[in-house]
Order: structure tokens, then C-alpha cells, then sequence
């Protein structure tokens, strides 16, 4: 259960730099996507940005600026790989349930 805990906490950390640098990059994407024939929906943009720009991101971030954090879960027996997967497939797995939904209340 303190693993579970320890996962969560590092995940909320990196929650406000994905979400907003999401937004940058969404922007960015849709600005050069508007020029297809049939673009996608901002929001959807903006999702697919939260499951796998903004994460990198956010990784790539705290691999600079916060070495010595890792240390912290590694001395309670959590690897650096083991938290990234559990951050990426947290967002994929939510994205993919937002544009599920999406659809289905016809949104997307």
C-alpha cells in the first residue's frame, strides 16, 4: 500500500506540468493540423498531447531538475522505470477512457 501511495504521489507531481505544457503543445499541433481537410477537435488534440507529449515532457523535466528526488523511492524499493510506466500508462489509460466518452456522448 505505500508503494501504491508513493506512485500516486509522484504521478500528482507531475500532473500540473503535463496538463500545462500540454496546452503549449496542443496549441502548436492543432495550429498545424487546421490545415487538413477534415482537422480534429481541440480537445481531442489536447487530450492525445496529455498522453504522450506532456508526459515526456514532464519526464524529461524531472530527470534535469530533480535528480536526487529519485533517490527518495529508490530507498523504499521503487525503481525510476517503474515509476515512469506507471505515470505513462496513467495517462494513456485515462486519455483513452476521456476520448471513449468523448464519443460516445458524441463530442469527438
Amino acid at each position: 500500500m505505500v508503494k501504491l501511495t508513493l506512485h500516486w504521489e509522484y504521478f500528482k507531481s507531475t500532473l500540473v506540468l503535463n496538463l500545462t505544457s500540454s496546452v503549449l503543445l496542443a496549441f502548436v499541433v492543432y495550429l498545424t493540423l487546421i490545415t487538413l481537410p477534415e482537422p480534429p477537435s481541440f480537445h481531442i488534440v489536447y487530450i492525445r498531447c496529455c498522453m504522450f507529449g506532456g508526459p515526456l515532457l514532464c519526464l524529461l523535466y524531472k530527470e534535469m531538475s530533480g535528480r536526487n528526488e529519485y533517490y527518495f523511492y529508490y530507498n523504499r524499493g521503487i525503481s525510476k522505470l517503474s515509476l515512469f510506466i506507471t505515470t505513462l500508462s496513467t495517462y494513456l489509460l485515462t486519455g483513452y477512457l476521456l476520448i471513449i466518452i468523448l464519443h460516445y456522448v458524441k463530442l469527438a
